[in-house]
């Protein structure tokens, strides 16, 4: 029986075309091994046409980026994503973090910009991903350093760190995501003396339902994980001497798990190739004393609202009306009430819409980026409708937050509701139009403001895949305008 749910995205960046010194081969064996085993009938089961294996010269910029703008055009909200990365993260000058890939250039130890793949293309990417079970593997000691044992004995490192915040932003981008990392941020990962790094031979074997049973024909998330954790740490301990270890001062290698806290397991492969499979059970944890970190909620989408507030994403200065859009060359637009759209400067009327580079339609959040509020700007460029839906709800969670304090509107409640319109709008003509149209009366009734740009969110071009919320928007918003 497949895993008909499953869709994966492996990459393995064993090789850099302008920077050889980088080169880690074993890291294109660690993909193809984990792309043999989730494809195989007989263990994962996920349908070899889901799973999408790039490494090498295949594994580009722009490859890794359309394969992620794929699982977002392919997935739904039902299914589940394992995303599996292993190659060097760094900075780039502006200090913006990146994941490297084949074609990378680099300035010294600095990613050139636009040659990697950056931590808001990346959040960006994972947003646009509906699917509410996505399982994010780094095999980059904490998604970054290979070095010092990937890079090789001589170079103590090669590479940087995860961020903590793009880790907890990260849990931002949508329900279900679940990260983890060959190893904490002060640790290093291993290689082994084995055909595969250590993490990655633990992987496998535990794809393979070795070390643990499995529930209800399923693998579980949090039993992978705590079998990676012993597993990793024992090898380290019997493979790695301990000159190595005291050479490159780490004296083991945990693999860690980051959740959002309260957030439960989900089955991330069928076990054994199971063919009778019951209900998945969620009442498990992982165990006392391995490398957990638990993030509030309310704190991941803080994070997530500060990292795209930068260059190329969303900045919120308070309520949405009348307030300027500042886009491409810092021309203006200013939105005054609910259908009309004042221009600023170097702004182009063509057939009633207003044109900057990028059109600009009432209603309508599109592009990379987008800047509410005085002083906010941000880079517009084009993206898929998803990724353009994702953003306009990211600036909607982001507004909710920058909002004054009001005793009689609860702000997380706010942010509840717009988070169950957004969702039930993924699930497209399945979408329940009278949850919808509840949701849609209760968020008017909090906050007319709020309702408004979740409204153009439902019914701008981003939105055009929602037909039943699109629907339902207008419908609500008559009701409130004929009030």
């Amino acid at each position: 029986m497949p895993f008909t749910h499953g869709h994966a995205l492996i990459i393995g960046v064993g090789s850099y075309q302008y920077e050889p010194r980088l080169n880690v081969p074993i890291t294109v064996a660690d993909a193809e091994a984990v792309a043999t085993v989730v494809r195989d009938p007989q263990f994962c089961g996920y349908p070899a046409a889901q799973v999408t294996l790039l490494t090498n010269a295949t594994a580009t910029r722009d490859r890794i980026l359309a394969a992620l703008n794929d699982l977002a055009a392919r997935t739904t909200h039902a299914d589940t994503v394992l995303i599996f990365y292993s190659g060097h993260g760094a900075y780039s000058a502006d200090k913006m973090y990146h994941l490297t890939t084949h074609d990378t250039r680099w300035a010294g130890d600095q990613v050139a910009a636009g040659t990697a793949v950056s931590q808001p293309e990346l959040l960006d990417r994972l947003r646009a991903i509906p699917a509410q079970r996505l399982l994010l593997l780094i095999n980059a000691c904490h998604a970054g350093e290979l070095s010092p044992v990937l890079g090789g004995s001589e170079q103590l490192s090669i590479g940087q760190p995860l961020p903590a915040h793009t880790a907890d932003a990260i849990l931002a981008t949508g329900s279900g995501r679940i990260i983890i990392t060959a190893c904490r941020e002060q640790q290093v990962s291993y290689i082994g003396p084995g055909p595969l790094t250590i993490f990655a031979q633990a992987l496998t074997d535990g794809l393979r339902g070795h070390g643990f049973s499995g529930r209800a024909g399923y693998i579980s998330v949090f039993d992978l994980y705590t079998h990676l954790y012993f597993a990793v740490t024992d090898a380290v301990q019997r493979h790695v001497t301990p000159a190595q270890r005291q050479l490159h001062r780490c004296d083991t290698q945990e693999p860690e798990l980051t959740v959002l806290k309260g957030v439960g397991p989900f089955p991330v492969a069928l076990y054994r190739g199971a063919t009778t499979l019951g209900d998945f059970p969620a009442d498990h944890a992982p165990p006392a004393g391995v490398a957990l970190r638990e993030v509030p909620p309310e704190h991941s989408q803080w994070v997530f609202a500060q990292s795209i507030s930068g260059a190329g994403a969303v900045g919120i200065g308070g309520s949405a009306s009348n307030s300027p859009i500042i886009t491409g060359t810092h021309n203006t637009v200013i939105q005054s009430g609910r259908d009309t759209i004042r221009a600023g400067r170097d702004v182009n009327q063509i057939g009633g819409d207003y044109v900057a580079g990028d059109k600009i339609t009432t209603g309508n959040i599109s592009g990379t980026g987008i800047a509410i509020g005085s002083h906010a700007q941000a880079i517009v460029q084009q993206s898929s409708d998803h990724a353009a839906f994702a953003r306009a709800f990211a600036a909607i969670y982001a507004a909710i937050k920058a909002r004054p304090e009001d005793p009689n509107v609860d702000k997380t409640e706010m942010s509840d509701t717009v988070k169950k319109i957004e969702q039930e709008a993924l699930k497209r003509d399945q979408a329940n139009e009278h949850k919808l149209t509840r949701w849609l009366r209760n968020l008017a009734a909090m906050a007319d403001d709020i309702f408004e740009v979740t409204v153009a969110a439902l019914t701008g071009p981003q939105a055009a895949f929602a037909t039943v919320a699109r629907k339902v928007a207008e419908k609500v918003r008559k009701e409130q305008n004929d009030e």
